[in-house]
């Protein structure tokens, strides 16, 4: 909800795609630079507790954006500076709530739970911005920001009485250390660097268009102004429910890599249907694909790499992920904002899918149509 609301205003403020950019950028590098300290944390002390002060940390930021804005003060400035806030408490909120399942379930259960939690996850991302898209076309950010409060608090009372398997703490090391033992075990295993590469890729080049840059490719591309996201989210959000249903139910028949490889080409065509017509029904079109590509995508390599590892390790290898996303979209957002307002957003939709494509049709290649993601823990 919220990461809609802060682009959408930000877009209004100054109805600058770079500014859009800088807002995405000033959430997710904190949010980058944090992921790794709390990975570690995970494979340390308790991740309930991780978890439990990241919500804190994102309720008295998004509580302070409701009330500057209620109060009109808001400006471009001070949305950076709360939304480095944000990033922060984001930091510690994403390591602890992908290593948490292996200490909820049995080890035999462990993969339907990642399925659900990676589905979670991912429908998460896609039912706010599309509740999001309705409330600031209809109400503006201020019901926004007050819905994510309490989406935080409901949160925060889910947690408290949950108990957790006690887990081997592993202290021998030191911080930095136990971190760079992490990135060894992926860049040791070709199946995880695999997941690692393709998760930032879509990051940098795909999701950067379904959240921090929605506002302006409804405004640039379709002549919508702000109105037009509600309309882009909606279809975004649809086609990642429709394909989440999908992955719940049958799921299991189909190989990780064979998911993946459709996945990936159906990505790839939304953003060029997006970046291709100013139609807005194809424009529609081409987001309902890139919600169901991100939920495919999305739930598959987090899965993958769930069960791929050990889980001594789990903590730092999530974080590590997390790093490729997180570092992924900022990166995205400041590169295609600038080019946005030097060239145009059809012309940045189009070179990114056109990346896209040629990654594609490199990896199934040299990968051998994903088929390292089929592979688990030995």
């Amino acid at each position: 909800m919220q990461s809609l609301a802060v682009p959408f205003y930000m877009n209004e403020l100054t109805d600058s795609n770079a500014w859009v950019g800088a807002a995405a950028f000033a959430v997710l590098v904190p949010a980058l630079m944090m992921t790794p300290v709390a990975g570690i944390w995970c494979d340390r002390i308790s991740r309930k507790a991780i978890l439990f002060g990241a919500l804190c940390v994102q309720l008295v930021a998004t509580s302070t954006f409701l009330l500057l804005f209620t109060l009109d003060l808001l400006n471009p400035w001070l949305i950076l500076c709360i939304q480095m806030v944000v990033g922060l408490g984001g930091g510690f909120q994403w390591a602890p709530t992908q290593s948490i399942p292996a200490l909820l379930v049995p080890p035999e259960d462990l993969l339907g739970a990642v399925r659900c939690v990676s589905l979670s996850f991912t429908a998460g991302r896609a039912v706010g911005p599309l509740l999001a898209g309705m409330i600031l076309y209809f109400l503006g950010p201020g019901p926004a920001f007050a819905i994510t409060i309490l989406g935080l608090g409901v949160g925060l009372a889910i947690m408290s009485p949950m108990r957790l398997r006690e887990a081997e703490p592993n202290r021998a090391e030191p911080f930095w250390s136990q971190f760079r033992q992490g990135v060894v075990y992926i860049t040791e295993r070709p199946q995880m660097r695999l997941v690692v590469s393709v998760s930032f890729l879509v990051a940098a080049l795909g999701a950067v268009f379904a959240f921090a840059l929605v506002a302006s490719v409804a405004d640039d591309v379709y002549s919508l102004g702000d109105g037009g996201l509600a309309w882009l989210t909606a279809a975004f959000g649809f086609g990642s429910l429709l394909i989440g249903l999908y992955v719940t139910s049958y799921g299991d028949r189909h190989a990780r890599s064979r998911i993946e490889t459709v996945a990936l080409a159906v990505y790839t065509l939304g953003v060029l249907l997006i970046g291709f017509t100013p139609w807005l029904l194809v424009g529609l079109l081409g987001y309902f694909i890139l919600g169901a590509g991100q939920m495919a995508h999305g739930v598959t390599v987090s899965s993958a790499l769930q069960v791929q590892v050990q889980e001594q390790y789990r903590g730092r290898v999530m974080s590590v992920w997390l790093m490729s996303v997180l570092s992924g979209l900022p990166l995205g957002s400041i590169v295609a904002g600038f080019l946005g307002d030097l060239i145009s957003m059809r012309f940045v939709l189009l070179l990114f899918g056109g990346i896209l494509a040629a990654y594609w049709l490199v990896a199934v290649f040299r990968t051998k149509g994903f088929a390292g993601l089929d592979m688990e823990v030995d």
